[in-house]
């Protein structure tokens, strides 16, 4: 799903909050003008939803969830409004899209979708402190969230929601990170094969 349409924040460094305001979870009259088009998240949501079980026959209840970046933040703002993903996986989040753009705190989306459905996210050395285990707030709550997977039909490790680390990573390092470097490699790799994992567990 691409709710930027092509677009990437490389052709907006001198509007970045603007343009990301153009792309809020639900329709918002107020930034619409002349020769401004806005990209409701949860309109794109639902067409997917909606594409799934038309062409594939897929239950919308057994659908989950994959993010990087910007992604990670509209995909725990959707489950905090009542999206019902199976379970999420997030890669070097940026949950403080919330604050920075929508002038709410990213906390309170966090608790919501960590209560709601099984999250993993894999977090890079400069994100933020609060993703990070064992103390960060975000990671605590996503940890401590109670859900059973028992009698499912998943074939993975079993993994349990958490935040991974990934201290000698920099944010993007899953989706354009420099593979010829080998930690950047292996961490990537890492990254993908334990959410992977978690996907087919839940």
């Amino acid at each position: 799903m691409d709710c930027f349409r092509g677009e990437t924040k490389d052709k907006h460094l001198n509007d970045f909050v603007d343009w990301i305001r153009r792309h809020p979870f639900e329709d918002d009259q107020s930034i619409k003008g002349e020769n401004v088009m806005v990209h409701p998240v949860r309109k794109d949501i639902d067409l997917c939803f909606e594409f799934l079980s038309v062409q594939f026959g897929v239950d919308s209840s057994n659908v989950g969830a994959i993010g990087f970046c910007w992604g990670v933040w509209a995909m725990t703002k959707a489950c905090a409004m009542g999206i019902n993903f199976k379970c999420g996986v997030g890669f070097h989040p940026s949950l403080v899209i919330e604050d920075m753009a929508f002038e709410m705190d990213h906390r309170n989306i966090a608790r919501l979708a960590a209560e709601r459905m099984p999250l993993l996210l894999c977090v890079a050395g400069n994100d933020h402190d609060n993703l990070k285990p064992p103390d960060g707030e975000v990671a605590r709550m996503i940890s401590s969230s109670k859900h059973s997977n028992d009698g499912a039909e998943g074939v993975g490790t079993k993994q349990q929601p958490k935040c991974v680390d990934f201290p000698d990573q920099k944010h993007g390092w899953v989706s354009r990170g420099d593979a010829s470097i080998e930690k950047v490699r292996e961490d990537a790799d890492k990254a993908l094969k334990m959410s992977t994992e978690f996907l087919l567990d839940w």
